[in-house]
């Protein structure tokens, strides 16, 4: 028995089409694409040879993708296509694929006349050849050759007399509309009749050429080479994944590949695509996508909570609303947008009294120095004192409500767009209190600094940021009143780059001495370590951001004045406690 083709919104049945199609073409015999291609392109070197460098790369071009457009349709010996593999393959897979497969199914090359230009939105109108019929074309204005240009393409029925474009769309020259029109099985209606006429035509557009037409069989003049369909292909890949899950739960790398692709196009694509399932019946399959963007809204609500700068929710919204009044997006992605918010889970951090003066003591040390300024001394000192505070406080708690503490992210904004010497502070900063950090741009291009973990750690973090960032004022500020700097006119900027260059290497040194002999103190007289516990439960939250780190590259070699770097060096190594800061504490 047939499916029936949904006859609502053919515009979005079009799509979903598409989106069949490119799964399609893994259930095709690559063998025998690449028998066509040695059969399409001249055997003789010195033919290709002669052809202008344009030329040769359109043939390849054309030999490629025509290929696969015919082995699509070419039915083998039993007469199956690659539509009935796939079909074959989804059976068990919600409803809302069939439609389109069904259309596929039923596909036949056609050569036809375009006959006008469509509005945005309302494809074009276009005269079969062959047949005579005047066929309404769902496909979305493109680039158009002109009134009356023929093309050559595979025509997928979407039912109440609207037809899909679905593959290659080759505009034909005359010597090329001549070979379609002509051949012996034009026009054909069976599956291996319409491929063989495929097969002639495409054989004669590789070997001769045809008429090129930026963006329909050629690139657009706009056209940037490293731009690929990868992306397109990912999330395709993505959603099918999740409509074949049916009700399961999903795995783990499913679920990582989820969150990974929590961006604002992924959001906007998939709450079009369900807004379009909705209106054209296919429920269970805008379900399944609905089930995705719950994991990825979970994602972007967690990367907020994170004090990561990426988008959050409410810009999402923001987006959305736009791209329906302007991009054309589905109005129903509203609804979705609200329906799919309003399953979050409220996400509110456990009480907990200790852990709230300890937060109330970090405060309070942070306004007694940070904002009066300190040297590096001062900074190291009040950052031992503040991870002696937090070691108690991890140490008071019984296993279960260690693991029960929740991950926090506070992000730090620089005003610099070029990372400089206080910037490789930041990962000794955070590992002393084992945390995470990232480096992230905000829309200025200016640096920002995230830093995640345990919510006191977190919050000890920047305050020690913030702590270095001042002694790296006041420490440049005397060195720029020494003797040495005065006695280097003309190299000062070196100097002053030089000298904070060595005090960060100073500082970092002096971090990791004090962090190894505290764990060491606390593993001897406690027998406990804290570092893999906390390490272990910061890895778990890091993995719902779904966020891809990668390491900074070195910015390469700089010259450096060996004279400042050692002050610096030694300014940063420099360590004595100050009653003052911590008595603070």
């Amino acid at each position: 028995m047939k499916h029936q083709v949904s006859q609502k919104s053919p515009q979005a049945l079009h799509e979903m089409v598409q989106r069949v199609l490119a799964l399609a073409v893994e259930f095709t015999p690559r063998e025998r694409g690449e028998a066509y291609i040695r059969k399409w392109i001249p055997r003789r070197d010195s033919e290709i040879q002669e052809m202008s460098e344009y030329r040769q790369l359109a043939l390849m071009a054309d030999a490629i993708l025509l290929s696969q457009d015919v082995l699509l349709s070419a039915p083998s010996m039993t007469g199956v296509t690659a539509f009935d593999r796939l079909a074959k393959k989804v059976t068990m897979a919600p409803a809302g694929m069939m439609p389109a497969l069904a259309a596929l199914r039923q596909a036949r090359f056609r050569l036809l006349r375009l006959d006008a230009e469509g509005k945005a939105g309302e494809g074009w109108t276009a005269h079969d050849v062959m047949g005579g019929e005047t066929l309404k074309l769902a496909d979305p204005v493109r680039a158009f050759p002109g009134a009356g240009c023929p093309v050559f393409a595979r025509v997928a029925p979407l039912g109440d007399g609207w037809f899909s474009l679905a593959g290659a769309i080759t505009p034909l020259n005359e010597p090329a509309f001549a070979v379609a029109r002509g051949h012996a099985a034009a026009g054909a209606k069976n599956a291996s009749g319409s491929a063989r006429w495929a097969e002639a035509v495409y054989a004669h557009v590789v070997r001769h050429g045809t008429m090129d037409v930026p963006g329909l069989n050629r690139p657009r003049a706009d056209f940037d080479p490293d731009e690929t369909t990868e992306e397109d292909d990912e999330l395709d890949a993505l959603m099918m994944d999740w409509s074949e899950l049916g009700g399961a739960a999903p795995p783990a790398d499913l679920l990582a590949r989820t969150r990974q692709m929590a961006d604002l196009d992924t959001v906007l694509e998939v709450l079009n695509a369900v807004a379009e399932m909705r209106e054209v019946g296919q429920d269970d399959e805008a379900q399944a996508l609905e089930r995705l963007l719950l994991v990825q809204f979970e994602t972007l609500q967690l990367r907020e909570r994170g004090g990561s700068s990426h988008v959050t929710l409410d810009q999402a919204a923001r987006a959305l609303q736009d791209a329906i009044a302007h991009d054309g997006l589905a109005a129903g992605a509203r609804e979705v947008f609200e329906a799919v918010r309003a399953r979050l889970p409220r996400v509110s951090a456990p009480e907990n009294a200790d852990l709230e003066k300890l937060m109330q003591r970090i405060q309070a040390l942070r306004a007694k120095t940070v904002a009066q300024g300190c040297t590096e001394q001062e900074a190291l000192a009040a950052a031992e004192k503040v991870a002696e505070l937090l070691d108690r406080h991890g140490l008071s708690l019984n296993e279960l409500e260690f693991k029960a503490q929740p991950c926090e992210g506070i992000g730090i904004q620089t005003s610099r767009k070029r990372a400089g010497p206080i910037d490789t502070c930041t990962t000794a900063i955070s590992a002393f209190f084992d945390c995470r950090v990232w480096q992230e741009t905000n829309a200025s291009g200016q640096l920002r600094y995230v830093f995640f973990g345990l919510r006191g750690d977190v919050a000890a973090s920047q305050y020690l940021y913030e702590m270095v960032e001042r002694a790296f004022e006041t420490e440049t500020q005397i060195f720029r009143a020494s003797e040495m700097y005065r006695d280097l006119e003309g190299e000062r900027r070196t100097a002053t780059h030089s000298f904070q260059t060595g005090m960060a290497r100073g500082i970092r040194g002096k971090l990791r001495t004090i962090r190894e002999a505290r764990q060491e103190a606390m593993r001897g007289s406690t027998g406990r370590d804290l570092v893999p516990a906390k390490a272990a439960i910061v890895d778990g939250e890091m993995e719902k951001l779904g966020l891809q780190l990668t390491a900074r590259a070195s910015s390469g070699p700089r010259r450096f004045l060996t004279g400042a770097f050692e002050a610096g060096e030694a300014a940063g190594r420099r360590f004595e406690y100050m009653p003052a800061v911590t008595e603070a504490a």
